[in-house]
């Protein structure tokens, strides 16, 4: 009896043990046939960038040259545009002859202010009031500070056409050759080239001079918005406003009681209904002056006239 119930366990035992082996053989060859599949599909990848051609190949090259010359010539045709009426430095100019032309031009100035009713700062002399003291000029400066009075010149005009009430005030940035000799730039460290990378306007100097002019003007919305819009697109000079700051003339709206409205318009005369027309709040409120306090920069693009690819052609 005791054998028949050992025979029994022992049978159990095995069929047991036969069923997990069961499981085990076919969980391993289901792993098997995974990884197998794995390998062989990796293979075969790898053997397919075996077999591609390197990408930096001749053609590649190829396109890469004239995608760049075609930039270059982009570049090329701006330059001749942004440089198109940009006036050169006039470096044999004299002392004497620029102090003529300082004087000449502050007179001009003055007399087109006072022909657009255009109220200019006392002694106005383009910001040059140190050389008008007497100032020594330094070889290399004239020039300079003869493009800067011309861009002023022309700022001076964009007010007066704009309807600008007043100047108010009209400061100018010395630049270096004012002051010391040019000397040249020693050559940046790789690090610090890299450092500066992270500036936009980083090397811009190598292109372009900027000459700054701080000022602040007095007039309506109308003739500020002009103003602004004048030197957006004005052909002759580049003026950049790097900085603006508007605010009203009149901080304080009247107290209750200061002001009786509606009044009638000044000369207006009555309609067919004998009504003649007021002056409202909304009249009072939107007509009140405007002071701007803006930074601005003259910018000189550096280099000669780039000859476009339509002349090249032309000529050859």
């Amino acid at each position: 009896m005791k054998n028949n119930k050992f025979i029994k366990i022992y049978s159990i035992i095995m069929i047991a043990g036969t069923l997990l082996l069961g499981f085990f053989i076919f969980k391993g060859r289901s792993s098997y046939n995974a990884l197998s599949e794995t390998f062989d599909n990796t293979k075969r990848t790898v053997k397919n960038l075996q077999a591609r051609k390197i990408f930096p190949n001749e053609s590649n090259l190829e396109d890469k040259q004239e995608r760049v010359t075609a930039y270059v010539g982009a570049v090329d045709k701006l330059k001749a545009k942004v440089i198109e009426g940009q006036s050169p430095l006039n470096d044999d100019l004299t002392e004497q002859d620029f102090r003529q032309f300082m004087n000449q031009e502050s007179e001009s100035i003055v007399a087109l202010a006072a022909k657009n009713k255009l109220i200019l700062p006392e002694n106005f002399a383009f910001g040059l009031d140190a050389y008008k003291q007497g100032k020594p000029f330094l070889k290399g400066a004239i020039g300079r500070l003869e493009w800067q009075l011309n861009a002023a010149k022309q700022f001076i005009k964009i007010a007066a056409n704009s309807g600008i009430d007043s100047i108010d005030e009209f400061n100018r940035d010395e630049f270096q050759e004012e002051n010391e000799a040019a000397e040249p730039k020693e050559e940046e460290s790789s690090s610090k080239k890299d450092k500066s990378s992270d500036n936009p306007m980083a090397g811009a100097d190598n292109v372009m001079e900027t000459y700054r002019v701080t000022t602040e003007i007095t007039g309506s919305y109308e003739s500020l918005t002009a103003f602004l819009n004048g030197l957006a697109s004005d052909k002759n000079s580049f003026l950049w406003v790097r900085k603006i700051r508007i605010e009203n003339e009149t901080q304080e709206s009247p107290r209750k009681g200061e002001v009786s409205l509606p009044v009638p318009v000044p000369g207006a005369e009555a309609d067919l209904d004998g009504k003649t027309a007021e002056i409202d709040a909304a009249v009072l409120f939107g007509n009140e002056k405007m002071r701007a306090r803006i930074v601005i920069d003259a910018v000189r693009f550096k280099g000669e006239k780039a000859v476009s690819e339509d002349k090249k052609t032309a000529s050859s």
